[in-house]
């Protein structure tokens, strides 16, 4: 599964997971098919509450964009 990204934001605690597509005004970052991942490596869908999986972020919103560990991959691509 190519560009899914571990999405660290700036002044919140979730980890989000999705397939991240960089776009060239902002809002800067969509995510596709996002999840949150807890402590556990579990995931979760984000945001809660809401059908829509899919979600523009600002640049001013993200710490840092990591690539996820192989564990929580094959549970994102399983989920």
């Amino acid at each position: 599964m190519e560009n899914v990204k571990l999405i660290l934001l700036r002044e919140r605690s979730e980890y989000l997971l999705g397939a991240v597509t960089e776009l060239d005004e902002e809002p800067s970052i969509l995510i596709e098919k996002c999840m949150e991942v807890n402590e556990d490596g579990t995931l979760r869908p984000f945001p809660l509450h809401s059908q829509q999986r899919d979600l523009f972020l600002t640049s001013e919103a993200i710490l840092t964009i990591l690539d996820p560990s192989p564990n929580v991959l094959e549970t994102y691509k399983n989920a």
